[in-house]
């Protein structure tokens, strides 16, 4: 009874706490201020962002508003709005006649605010709208070539200035209205050319704005200037100066980002600029490694990369939540993979650092495009592989790499349209690097656009001298063409510069030829050798070509185990042989690696 007692009285006491609340106006008066707030941050959202306000600027302001709302209910407890102004509830005589007017002016307050919070919505709808469809029916993308950076001083440091200029493209690479040419490509512009070099002379005629730089370091300190051309023989039509300590690189570059979109016109989209900001500051000693790891990443050969992987292990020891480190390591590591001998264990490898890389930092482009290329050469997952290089695309659509690796993802289940898409983007943003273009050529072999394919051949030849890549697809393509005589001398030129050509092309079209007995002997020097994935991966093609099925998945038995080879897979594309196709074995395969059943290439030249 006692209990049931408190309850009624504690009832009493809330439903007379309520009739107060209803008398004072609190519950309207509330409403009002939420309409109104609502009003100020659909106005602030739209305007702030014109005048390149910082983001925090309009989540100040939402916390200003939270905060004035526990005030206003105060406030409105102790006054109450009259025909006279503000009053205190206490003084106002509470007839009926002044309730009814008290009401009305909140009820006019909230309906307007309402009605303009709608008006300004549809506003910004439609604004929103005209917008995306401006963008999707004539995008305006310029293109930009960051020139090398100077340095100066007395010491002149090729990994420093490198990793600098490297910097201010990933962030720039950020914002989706530009296109930015790789530093492979705009070295070529950097250290003069002939002007009879009409594969340069285009590429410049292409470009919209130079970016140019000198940069000085003193001792912690960075000193640079940077100057923004329209012509890259012309006068600068803008220039600026800048300082930082090196603990804030990142931001740096992400300041200079942001004052060149500005004097290019450009508005920069709020999802974009986003990631500009909670940039980390660097711990100096850490950055420096991390630097010369990228500096020997970027170079050509095993022991190159190999060394990359020693400064990205030191970059890590010194600091564990580096993800710029783990990322450069995982890219290591699948470079690695791609060689005739890579080192044991070297995919795993790439998979753990890639993993961490995305743990420690969600928005690490190169995190998400290293597992990627892990999933679509050795972990065979491959619909988190296409998740990943979409997002590798959105973080950072100018990746070069990210879009070749895409190419031949896209090429391993048949679709040759995206394929061929994306190895032209691959080519448009590192145009000068022969290996996007001559495996182009590759492709459009592939769906008998031979023509085309020489093209994309010859001009790697041209960027490259006694380039052997560019001899293989000319080979390929012209014994696909019946030339026998011409693949077979091209070939066999390109085998003498790079001996894993003579094992994928010159072996191979000995037997489409008929020069069996010089393709077997071939065949017998590899067996002789030490076996390895890439060894393995040739023999099993010469093999089935030669119709000896047993032998052939006698070496797939072997790439099947830990042996595999980054290549592996393509045998779903590659392997025409109609018998070859329907051998239970061969489909046996196809389900081990997750892979659909081999069709046809699809490809329509009209899209």
């Amino acid at each position: 009874m006692v209990t049931f007692g408190k309850f009624y009285i504690n009832t009493m006491k809330f439903n007379k706490l309520i009739s107060e609340l209803k008398r004072r106006n609190v519950f309207k008066s509330t409403i009002a201020y939420l309409a109104v707030a609502w009003v100020i941050i659909q106005i602030a959202s739209t305007v702030l962002p014109t005048f390149d306000v910082p983001e925090y600027a309009l989540k100040a302001l939402i916390y200003l508003l939270s905060i004035g709302l526990f005030f206003w209910i105060g406030f409105s407890w102790v006054y109450d709005l009259t025909s006279e102004g503000f009053q205190k509830t206490k003084d106002i005589i509470a007839d009926e006649e002044t309730v009814r007017l008290t009401n009305r002016r909140l009820n006019t307050v909230i309906v307007t605010s309402v009605l303009l919070a709608f008006l300004l919505l549809g506003i910004v709808s439609f604004w929103a709208g005209s917008q995306w469809d401006d963008d999707f029916t004539a995008p305006d993308i310029k293109r930009i070539a960051v020139i090398p950076f100077v340095q100066q001083g007395d010491h002149q440091e090729e990994y420093f200035k490198d990793g600098m200029t490297e910097e201010l493209i990933n962030e720039l690479a950020k914002v989706d209205q530009l296109t930015i040419i790789s530093q492979v490509s705009t070295r070529v512009f950097a250290a003069g050319f002939n002007p009879t070099n009409m594969l340069i002379v285009n590429e410049i005629k292409l470009v919209d704005y130079f970016v140019y730089g000198s940069i000085e370091r003193q001792l912690n300190s960075l000193n640079v200037t940077i100057e923004l051309k329209e012509k890259h023989d012309a006068e600068a039509i803008w220039q600026k100066e800048y300082t930082k300590d090196v603990s804030e690189v990142r931001l740096l570059w992400a300041e200079v980002a942001a004052d060149l979109t500005r004097q290019m016109g450009i508005v920069v989209k709020l999802k974009d600029k986003q990631l500009w900001s909670n940039l980390r500051r660097v711990n100096p000693e850490t950055y420096e490694l991390y630097l010369k790891g990228k500096h020997y990443l970027n170079k050509s050969t095993v022991e190159d990369w190999q060394r990359g992987v020693v400064y990205f292990q030191e970059a890590i020891d010194k600091n564990p939540a580096d993800p710029y480190a783990y990322a450069g390591m995982a890219e290591c590591y699948i470079q690695l993979g791609h060689s005739i001998v890579p080192p044991p264990g070297v995919f795993p490898k790439a998979l753990a650092a890639a993993q961490r890389a995305i743990q420690l930092d969600s928005t690490n482009a190169e995190g998400w495009a290293a597992l990627s290329q892990y999933h679509t050469y050795y972990g065979w997952d491959w619909q988190l592989a296409e998740f990943a290089f979409n997002k590798a695309n959105e973080l950072n659509a100018n990746m070069a790499n990210n879009h070749y690796h895409r190419s031949w993802f896209l090429a391993l289940f048949g679709r040759m349209n995206e394929a061929i898409d994306e190895h032209k983007r691959a080519q448009e943003l590192d145009p000068f690097t022969p290996m996007h273009t001559a495996w182009l050529g590759e492709l459009y072999r592939w769906v008998g656009l031979y023509e085309e394919g020489l093209a994309e051949a010859e001009k790697a030849g041209q960027m490259q001298h006694d380039y052997a890549l560019s001899m293989l697809i000319k080979g390929r393509i012209f014994l696909d063409q019946g030339k026998n005589e011409e693949a077979l001398e091209i070939l066999k030129k390109a085998s003498a510069i790079n001996s894993g050509h003579k094992y994928m092309g010159y072996g191979p079209a000995l037997i489409r030829t008929g020069n069996i007995k010089e393709a077997k002997e071939i065949i017998q020097e590899l067996e002789n050798m030490e076996p390895t994935p890439f060894y393995a991966l040739c023999l099993y093609h010469m093999y089935f070509l030669l119709g000896d099925f047993d032998k052939g998945f006698e070496w797939i038995n072997y790439l099947q185990t830990e042996n595999k080879h980054a290549f592996h897979p393509w045998i779903r594309v590659l392997a025409t042989n109609k018998a070859l196709r329907q051998d239970p074995r061969f489909l046996a395969l196809m389900r081990e690696m997750n892979l659909p059943d081999p069709a046809p290439l699809v490809y329509n030249p009209d899209m």
